[in-house]
């Protein structure tokens, strides 16, 4: 029985570092908003690509990118006035690896393992959205 409970929890915990990864990963070419550097980083950088993950949450990895996106160009214009002018501009992979280890992911990274552990034919799944696996 204990291999059984260990087994599980090796799963969760793989499940929830490549979730937040990719969630993180969203983040960062979301942050860029600039398709050269985002299509340079993804042809030269293989982790940000995951096929199964991207398959099934690829909406919700969209959402999050967004929604980081959106609160680091609010903070870079809050900064205009407040910090020296070399300051200025969005900090991309700090707001990211910060956002990589806030409870704000756990909470969404939580929400979306409940989906996963609840989906039937994952395999069919990943095999329409990627013909090519």
């Amino acid at each position: 029985m204990a291999c059984g409970v260990s087994s599980n929890k090796k799963h969760i915990q793989d499940f929830k570092k490549d979730f937040k990864f990719n969630a993180y990963c969203s983040c960062l070419l979301k942050g860029y908003n600039d398709k050269n550097i985002t299509s340079q980083i993804t042809r030269i950088d293989k982790s940000f690509y995951s096929p199964i993950l991207s398959s099934i949450f690829s909406d919700e990895f969209k959402k999050i990118g967004l929604e980081e996106s959106k609160i680091m160009t609010n903070d870079s214009i809050k900064s205009i006035n407040t910090v020296s002018e070399a300051m200025i501009g969005k900090k991309i992979q700090l707001h990211c690896l910060n956002f990589y280890n806030s409870k704000k992911l756990d909470s969404i990274t939580k929400l979306n393992y409940k989906k996963w552990k609840n989906l039937k034919n994952i395999d069919s799944i990943v095999n329409i959205n990627n013909p090519g696996l």
